[in-house]
């Protein structure tokens, strides 16, 4: 079996690599199915049913192994992408960046401009290792977690050093200096007037001049903390689980015994909300409306939206109103069937739209006018996305149909086996399960139709009509020319 595969291999590789004269098909059903278009520089395979892909389009190359590998080369763009078992290994290259990963960026590298300034690389082998090498010399750092590192810019923090984790930790933000020892339990804060100190979960508090001042006890039962953000005063208070209190000119938000109720008060989005008790009631007045009664109902209205649900999760919607066009979306059962819908706001938009019904099919449809419809769609409905389609999707879409915007249409059914395709008033249909059984062509200068690949058949075209029989080709009608012929004494 394996010498079988290597032996299509080869022949796929042979005819991926033969140039490209004139138009040209081969089409062995599921086995082999090729198409040239010399004068479009255009080159499609598919082979060995689902498992191998490859098109070529002037300067665009794009190469399937499904499931194994993919890998696309555009020279115009300078790109190059290749994924092995996606997302187990990805890459991606192009003019001013590299990016690789492994084990879902367990292992990673990535390298670039940075600010299109300096270029650095990034490497990372979560979580023992994280290097970077900079042409800024300030930004370079390694790290060997948990024995030691000093790294910048890193995790949300402009420093971040550690001596044998959790022994030894610093953190600086913004020149504010935080000092951990055993972390999380034993920690001192320091610099740009900061100071305080913790022995968590029992004690510790940090204050900064007039800017922050935070202190809690036997954590999270008692947590108070005050601070001033562009000139705005904030303060919350916290005495776990039976009262909170959050306090500032703009919001004010009362607990008590979370989650059993909770009243809000937003002056910024002008709205009031109560939750008796979250998630379950849920009360919202003001510039946005509220009413939900999960699992049973819920209904949430606001300027541009509106979203809600009945018996969650039988049945959920959603609409969203954008500038050019209002977003529905219909769920039955989370994922189980899906409807979403484009509808144009301006004169002379156009409609889109997205019908999936989990794992049978998905129909979708465009705003410019394509379409394209598959069966079957394990993925497509609730995470699709151009890497998983392109590495996974040919496996199980045993049906596929296309129009493209301007008329053209095709139709696939087992890979090949049955193929119907339409394109610049030329018809095509083949049913070739490996052996040709039936084909049909039709267009104004030609026309073809054979069975079991010419033991009987028909074909014309501008000069000829020839009819086979037993693979024998008969001519009985030709357009012929006269030649005059002159020779000068």
């Amino acid at each position: 079996m394996m010498q079988l595969f290597l032996f299509f291999l080869s022949i796929c590789f042979f005819l991926i690599s033969a140039p490209v004269f004139s138009e040209e098909v081969v089409n062995l059903g599921p086995l082999l199915n090729m198409r040239e278009d010399g004068s479009r520089e255009v080159k499609e395979v598919e082979a060995l049913g689902p498992f191998i892909t490859y098109q070529r389009e002037k300067q665009r190359k794009e190469f399937g192994l499904h499931p194994f590998f993919y890998l696309l080369m555009d020279k115009e763009k300078d790109l190059s992408e290749f994924e092995f078992l996606y997302p187990i290994v990805t890459y991606k290259r192009n003019e001013e960046s590299k990016k690789f990963q492994m084990l879902l960026y367990l292992l990673s590298y990535e390298s670039g401009l940075k600010e299109g300034k300096f270029r650095e690389k990034d490497f990372t082998l979560f979580p023992l290792i994280f290097a970077r090498k900079s042409e800024d010399s300030g930004r370079s750092f390694f790290a060997f977690f948990p024995i030691y590192g000093d790294m910048r810019d890193k995790f949300s923090k402009d420093e971040i050093e550690f001596f044998l984790f959790p022994l030894f930790l610093r953190t600086t933000n913004d020149k504010f200096v935080n000092y951990s020892f055993l972390w999380p339990f034993f920690g001192y804060y320091t610099g740009e007037g900061q100071e305080g100190f913790r022995f968590w979960p029992f004690f510790g508090y940090r204050k900064r001049g007039q800017t922050l001042k935070e202190d809690f006890i036997l954590w999270p039962l008692y947590v108070s903390k005050h601070w001033v953000y562009y000139g705005k005063e904030t303060d919350y208070l916290s005495f776990f689980p039976f009262y909170s209190t959050f306090r500032s000119s703009e919001r004010e938000q009362n607990t008590y015994l979370w989650p059993f109720f909770s009243y809000l008060r937003d002056r910024d989005k002008n709205i009031e909300r109560w939750d008796v008790p979250w998630p379950i009631l849920n009360i919202t007045r003001g510039s946005k409306s509220e009413n939900r009664f999960f699992p049973f109902y819920a209904n949430e209205k606001g300027k541009t939206y509106e979203e809600g649900f009945f018996l969650w999760p039988l049945y959920r919607y959603e609409t969203l109103t954008l500038e050019d066009f209002v977003r529905t979306r219909r769920d039955f059962l989370l994922f189980l069937y899906s409807d979403i819908e484009e509808k144009p706001i301006l004169e002379g938009g156009r409609e889109g739209r997205r019908i999936s019904l989990w794992p049978i099919f998905t129909y979708r449809r465009d705003r410019e006018g394509n379409k394209n419809f598959f069966m079957f769609s394990l993925f497509e409905p609730f995470l699709s996305n151009k890497r998983l389609d392109r590495n996974y999707a040919s496996l199980w879409r045993i049906y596929q149909w296309q129009r493209s915007k301007d008329g053209n249409w095709f139709m696939s059914f087992f890979w090949n086996t049955i193929r119907f395709q339409n394109e610049e008033d030329q018809i095509e249909i083949k049913v070739h399960p490996i052996v040709p059984l039936f084909s049909l062509e039709s267009s104004e200068k030609r026309s073809k139709i054979y069975l079991l690949g010419g033991f009987l058949g028909y074909r014309s075209s501008e000069h000829e009509k020839t009819i086979k029989l037993f693979y024998i080709p008969v001519s009985f009608s030709r357009k012929t020319e006269e030649v005059k012929e002159g020779f000068e004494q």
